[in-house]
């Protein structure tokens, strides 16, 4: 049966699903929008469609992690109680093992695979669904830890397969936070900017030029320090640094990408 166009587009103006799924609500009822609209309303995708409009400012983060490859996946939603339903842990299961299958880390194309799942899924438990973001590592050894929250969670690579160790360093990301590994992977606008910002915090000082320009190294120092993996305190002995433990067992961290719900810090 030949569906007129217009129809087709003024379908999909009201319900804001596929072309496709217009067309076939379209062909099943006859060309009649009204029966189409119903038709769809009882797969729940009007719904479905006004929930997600819903914000989405719960969830949680899942993982996927053999020894040599990692993915970690932040799904939101919209309350703590959907967050925990079996149904949303098992989507975030089907989206890393497709991620994983065909090594697809383009966050684009994997909403738009999972996209009609999603849908249903949002009929289902009556919150909006979103896919917000995947992090994906390969390397020779992966590590992790995903808090029992599932609110947070860190993959790690290694240079070497100490899982102890490697879910401790991982322990540390989530506590500690660090934006970098080491002072060199730090932009350098940004460690220019902190000089700038310190050095105008301390010339209102009187003092010498040659103790202004200690102050200023010492804090530039403690704010790389703050900041780097490396150079931070270790979670488990604050009186080693995370370099220091690292050296004792021949182990460098590479990369790292950390997940926190909501936040945009990875």
């Amino acid at each position: 049966m030949k569906i007129d166009i217009n129809k087709i587009k003024k379908l999909r103006d009201i319900t804001n699903i596929s072309i496709i799924e217009c067309k076939k609500a379209l062909i099943i009822t006859k060309g009649n929008i009204n029966e189409a609209l119903d038709h769809i309303r009882k797969y729940s995708k009007i719904e479905s469609i006004k929930k997600s409009k819903n914000k989405t400012k719960e969830g949680l983060i899942l993982d996927y992690v053999t020894k040599d490859f990692g993915i970690l996946l932040e799904i939101n939603c919209q309350t703590d109680f959907v967050a925990k339903s079996i149904q949303i842990i098992n989507f975030g299961k089907k989206i890393l093992t497709y991620v994983f299958k065909y090594k697809q880390e383009n966050i684009s194309i994997i909403r738009k695979v999972f996209n009609q799942e999603r849908i249903k899924l949002i009929g289902i438990l009556k919150e909006n669904i979103y896919i917000h973001r995947i992090g994906y590592i390969k390397g020779e050894f992966i590590g992790k830890y995903i808090h029992h929250s599932k609110r947070i969670g860190v993959i790690i690579k290694s240079n070497i397969n100490n899982n102890l160790l490697m879910k401790q360093i991982s322990m540390h990301i989530v506590m500690l936070k660090p934006n970098y590994i080491c002072e060199k992977n730090i932009p350098k606008n940004i460690i220019n900017h902190e000089y700038d910002l310190q050095k105008s915090i301390a010339i209102k000082n009187n003092k010498s030029k040659i103790i202004i320009k200690k102050i200023i190294e010492g804090r530039v120092k403690k704010f790389i320090n703050n900041i780097t993996l490396y150079n931070q305190k270790f979670l488990f002995n604050n009186k080693r640094t995370v370099f220091d433990v690292l050296s004792e067992n021949n182990m460098k961290i590479s990369e790292f990408i950390c997940f926190e719900l909501g936040s945009k810090y990875n």
